[in-house]
């Protein structure tokens, strides 16, 4: 079977690695090598590689980039595997230099599954600096090279509990250290995922936005969330939750973690089936006193909840008086115009202007 995807490649410097040679955690095999390594994982574990890779990877660079379409077949578990493997230098029978520049890697609508994100999580430990034991009459001691991996998004990829959870496991305290955005929209992870892939995150302080958008998170997800936001660590400072269906309850839950959270600066709930029962005005009235006292809060999105006029009342104290938010989404639908105008609003971008005029004062 082919496995057909898209490698796309910014420019950055690759040096050359030797295992036998000094040590360097910051150099790696180049883009030549790293195509010879994804063929030679392929054929043993039996798929036929992408015929044009080899023309694609002409240049060293940061950044990979596969988005299947209805029209292709899909890189799937195994094609994902092959690549990590490849990037990760662990060959059949063998260990070979890594790869070692990668900052960004998105990997979209390929159906990789639970297997492939396993992968992408055995890639992530692979990146952490590992001391190697000396070897008789050697000189050196190697190191298996640090990776650069910033960036990750396996979006729409029929991930499920147990790839959330392996990715979690990937990212607990000790782990890898350098993923600052995690995107795993458009995935079934559900509650059950969502709880297995917060629970390493709360002890991960080097991550800073995590997307769950249409995730299939329900009621119960909200608790596991909120534990991860209580975390003292946390590097959090963007959470979107949106399209989910955390109600209530969920919302209740999550604004326990939010009350002692401090690192929060983008937090985006909207499409979240809240709306205008008893049970809704109460959980609204406690997310109101949340938005009252967080003092990072700047940018929040409710739209899509359709909260109505009473459950807008019990937002106003805080947007109004919380001079941290400048960003403020909601939906119009059930609500009076005067409230919605009053609730309803985007960041002053002005402040960006203001900022460059006193750099420049600072110039002269």
């Amino acid at each position: 079977m082919q496995v057909s995807h898209f490698l796309a490649y910014n420019s950055v410097r690759v040096a050359q690695y030797s295992q036998y040679s000094s040590p360097d955690p910051e150099v790696g095999c180049d883009t030549t090598t790293l195509y010879k390594n994804y063929v030679q994982v392929c054929e043993s574990i039996g798929i036929e590689p992408y015929n044009d890779l080899k023309q694609i990877v002409t240049a060293t660079g940061e950044q990979i980039i596969i988005t299947g379409s209805s029209n292709e077949v899909k890189l799937s578990s195994g094609g994902c595997r092959a690549l990590m493997n490849a990037l990760s230098g662990k060959l059949e029978g063998a260990t070979v230099e890594p790869f070692t520049s990668l900052k960004d890697l998105r990997i979209r609508s390929s159906n990789i599954n639970d297997c492939g994100a396993v992968a992408v999580a055995t890639f992530l430990r692979a990146t952490v600096k590992v001391e190697v034991k000396q070897e008789v009459g050697s000189t050196t001691q190697p190191v298996q090279p640090a990776g650069k991996l910033q960036f990750l998004d396996l979006s729409d990829n029929n991930i499920g509990h147990q790839g959330a959870l392996h990715l979690g496991r990937s990212l607990e305290v000790g782990m890898n250290k350098t993923l600052t955005s995690l995107i795993l929209d458009f995935n079934a992870v559900g509650s059950e995922g969502a709880s297995a892939l917060c629970k390493g995150i709360a002890t991960n302080s080097s991550l800073t936005v995590l997307s769950l958008k249409h995730c299939n998170i329900d009621s119960k997800g909200g608790d596991p969330i909120s534990a991860m936001l209580m975390f003292k660590r946390l590097a959090l400072t963007t959470l979107d939750l949106s399209g989910n269906c955390l109600g209530a309850t969920g919302l209740v839950d999550l604004c326990k973690g939010l009350e002692t959270n401090t690192s929060l600066t983008i937090f985006r709930l909207a499409d979240n089936n809240i709306r205008q029962t008893d049970e809704d005005i109460a959980a609204l009235e406690v997310f109101g006193q949340v938005l009252l006292k967080h003092s990072k809060l700047a940018e929040v999105d409710l739209d899509n909840n359709h909260i109505g006029s009473k459950g807008g009342q019990l937002l106003l104290p805080g947007v109004r008086e919380n001079k941290q938010i400048t960003t403020f989404k909601i939906s119009e639908l059930g609500m009076d115009a005067e409230m919605y105008k009053t609730l309803f609003r985007v960041s002053n971008t002005s402040k960006g202007t203001k900022g460059k005029k006193k750099s420049k004062k600072k110039k002269k």
